[in-house]
């Protein structure tokens, strides 16, 4: 309660700072864009013509408070998701407690409740709030399945909150096969046709709370849409002959006759009389033909994308440096950058010694989490690598530095072990790719 209602009073704060805030960030402006036209036209369109380009849930949720509250009215979202950010940490704390200890429990949700990235991104219209909380709430009923007697009920929670969470962000819909194995292996011990009843029931709910957007998309698109038509063409643009070595995601603003859509429209001339599906799934083809062309230059760029994932979250300091949000004095930014990057340095370097130190006697949610981290991180890999995609992830991974809190003795005895010298190097690894990021974007400038 100490954690939630100082929390509250440190959310209050952040709302009465970006009382008034314009919308800086162009996804911000795209969001509330497509929520708009809900509101007026109750059309699902950018441009005025119906558009696939971005998963639906959380326009729809902007489009609701606008509806409630009024027009852009972003400080009423600010709230709600400020609102949202507290459910968050007592997710994570029910998750961390059920997994580790009430002691765990506590450490995970103050982590999590003042987690600055977490803070700002709650005042963004982005999707980081709403994405990180489904994501959050799905893990929790997936636990409380597996100790709650294997009641079906919990499993269709699970698949209905991971259907939401694919159309906040619509990396998670590429989960299907592995929650299938991974839902096998976790019910060993139970007869084989309910195995695979276990594994079948979360897809089947999965599947039937996207059906009637996916069903939507393919009819707009003329081509199988499942949640967006933006993932060919990100991919396209992060495996192609222009594609930026260092900044992959410096792609989107690649223009003239060096922009996707050329060379797509020189090797497809009808290519502009397309749809947007359409066109993404030619972006796919494109993208797949030529990493199978260039197989080692697409091993070192995924080896700087993967690193890139991983950066720190500058995203924050940078726009407060450019004025957003504030003309702040220069020492203040640089305060404000210096509490973000060490609360993720700390976070990170903790919870990989969580990980491998001091996991959860209950494997089953630790490999799971893993298994989420895994494969959003392996997704951006091989697409974009930017640092903003593993924010979401962060109050998962809090709660692994958690457990690290906690057995700290524990793994301090240990700490001529082989796993304390492989997360010791992990950990160096990471702090060498920061600097080395930080000097190439400085050379670059």
């Amino acid at each position: 309660m100490l954690v939630i209602v100082a929390g509250a009073v440190v959310r209050l704060g952040m709302l009465w700072w970006f009382n008034g805030s314009p919308l800086e960030i162009s996804d911000e402006r795209d969001f509330n864009g497509i929520a708009v036209g809900l509101v007026t036209s109750g059309e699902f369109s950018e441009g005025g013509t119906p558009s696939s380009m971005r998963p639906p849930l959380y326009p729809a949720f902007l489009a609701t408070v606008y509806l409630l509250f009024g027009v852009e009215n972003y400080q009423a979202v600010r709230t709600i998701q400020a609102a949202m950010g507290l459910a968050l940490s007592v997710a994570v704390y029910l998750l961390a407690k059920r997994m580790y200890s009430v002691r765990a429990g506590v450490w995970a949700a103050a982590f999590c409740c003042f987690y600055p990235s977490l803070l700002f991104s709650a005042n963004f219209l982005l999707t980081e709030t709403l994405f990180s909380l489904l994501l959050a709430t799905a893990c929790l009923a997936l636990h409380q399945f597996f100790h709650g007697g294997y009641r079906l009920t919990w499993l269709g929670c699970f698949g209905i909150l991971w259907g939401l969470a694919s159309l906040t962000r619509s990396v998670l819909w590429l989960l299907p096969p592995f929650v299938f194995v991974f839902m096998l292996w976790a019910a060993t011990g139970l007869p084989w046709y309910r195995r695979v009843l276990v594994g079948v029931v979360p897809l089947v709910f999965f599947a039937l709370t996207i059906a009637p957007w996916s069903i939507r998309n393919t009819q707009v698109q003329k081509t199988f849409v499942a949640i967006d038509n933006q993932g060919g063409r990100n991919f396209m643009m992060g495996n192609y002959e222009y594609t930026p070595l260092w900044r992959a995601w410096d792609a989107v603003g690649v223009g003239g006759d060096q922009a996707w859509y050329a060379v797509l429209a020189r090797e497809y001339p009808e290519f502009f009389s397309l749809t947007q599906g359409q066109r993404d799934s030619l972006a796919m083809k494109r993208g797949l033909k030529f990493i199978v062309a260039h197989p080692l230059l697409t091993l070192k760029r995924s080896v700087i994308k993967f690193f890139n994932f991983w950066q720190l979250e500058r995203e924050v300091p940078a726009g407060l440096s450019r004025g957003y949000w504030g003309n702040l004095p220069p020492l203040a930014v640089w305060m404000i950058a210096l509490l973000i990057c060490a609360s993720y340095a700390g976070g990170i370097w903790a919870a990989l010694f969580g990980a491998v130190m001091a996991p959860p006697s209950d494997r089953r949610m630790y490999v799971f989490v893993l298994l989420v981290t895994g494969l959003v991180c392996a997704v951006h890999t091989i697409v974009f690598g930017h640092s903003r995609y593993h924010l979401p992830l962060m109050p998962l991974l809090l709660i692994l530095a958690a457990g690290a809190v906690v057995n700290r003795q524990h793994i301090w005895q240990h700490r001529k072990s082989w796993r304390f010298a492989l997360c010791t190097s992990a950990c160096a690894v990471l702090a060498a790719s920061w600097v080395a990021q930080a000097i190439i974007d400085k050379a670059q400038l």
